[in-house]
């Protein structure tokens, strides 16, 4: 193979290092703000990367500069034998990095499995810490199992973060609770604005609660913050970190609606059926499966994902320029996050 290192370079100069890959559509959940309620058409399970053709994409993509993974639903511990996929990829030099955004529901008995094969983080899931509301936005109840996931994650020595989707009238009176969750805890808690990736169809930008204005609540109602300065590491992280003036926790804002970060993009996914999407925002994508069953070769795929990069898309700053917002305009538990 060619040596292609550091050559996944789109059409705005970004370069691509990241790699979000969906091992399955498939949840336990049914949030609001992702999945559809009914009605749910989930890809046919043969159309499903195996976890040998997942690996074989990463030890391409490796080669051309992808450097940290994270894996990704739907829900990814609906998946059996998750531990023996983090395993293989744990294998790459090149990585390294790998880590899991879940609900939590399944979690605290795979921790141990989770770690051993070489996971270092987990984002969990979280948008309330009401049970009744818990119900209401996820579909199901389970709020003890996320408490005690997190738990269990922090004690087996995996980092935790919290991502948390604040929807206006839905949650965002808990603002302050989960900015107080961030310093009793530790866990550095992100507030994630509402993004039109719904498969409920409810988005709306009046939903939208905003990084300023969440920043304004937390001052307000708990304490100060002030920025933390970003460096070579974490400058294209979609979270801008900030900690309590006290030194006391740290919450991060990912303004994806209001403060659009798509000119320091770095990511790419693979979705559980073996599409690349360069953008969260694009559709259908490039399709990977189809090459990797009819036996292309290394050479072959990595060209080919090198110029679907060459036409990644603006991003979602374009979307909101050309005032095209609107709900579900992709599918959050078909792409991953």
């Amino acid at each position: 193979m060619v040596d292609l290192q550091n050559n996944l370079v789109d059409g705005f100069g970004r370069i691509a290092r990241k790699l979000r890959i969906s091992i399955t559509d498939r949840c336990n959940m049914r949030c609001v703000y992702c999945m559809p309620s009914n009605n749910t058409k989930w890809f046919e399970q043969d159309n499903i990367l195996t976890y040998d053709e997942i690996v074989r994409l990463v030890s391409i993509l490796a080669k051309l500069g992808i450097q940290k993974i994270r894996i990704t639903g739907g829900e990814p511990l609906v998946r059996p034998k998750l531990e023996d996929l983090i395993r293989m990829l744990s294998d790459f030099d090149e990585i390294k990095a790998i880590s899991m955004t879940t609900n939590g529901l399944l979690l605290t008995d795979m921790v141990m499995k989770l770690r051993d094969a070489g996971l270092s983080s987990i984002n969990v899931s979280l948008d309330t810490f009401k049970e009744k509301r818990f119900k209401a936005i996820n579909g199901v109840r389970g709020l003890d199992k996320v408490m005690n996931a997190m738990r269990a994650a922090d004690d087996g020595g995996l980092k935790v973060k919290v991502n948390t989707v604040i929807m206006r009238g839905w949650n965002d009176d808990e603002i302050a609770d989960f900015a107080r969750f961030a310093r009793v805890t530790g866990f550095t808690v992100r507030f994630i604005e509402f993004m039109p990736l719904d498969g409920s169809g409810i988005w709306e930008p009046n939903l939208v609660v905003t990084k300023n204005e969440t920043i304004h609540r937390i001052r307000k109602d708990v304490n100060d913050l002030v920025q933390v300065a970003k460096n070579d590491s974490n400058s294209s992280e979609p979270a801008t970190l900030y900690s309590f003036v006290d030194g006391i926790g740290s919450v991060g804002f990912i303004p994806s609606i209001s403060e659009p970060f798509c000119g320091h993009c770095d990511r790419l996914r693979i979705s559980s059926d073996g599409r690349l999407l360069t953008c969260l925002y694009e559709n259908p994508g490039y399709d990977l499966r189809s090459m990797l069953r009819a036996n292309t070769s290394e050479n072959e795929i990595a060209e080919y994902i090198l110029q679907s990069v060459k036409k990644k898309p603006e991003g979602i700053i374009k979307i909101i320029r050309t005032k095209s917002l609107k709900p579900s305009l992709n599918f959050m538990h078909k792409i991953g996050g």
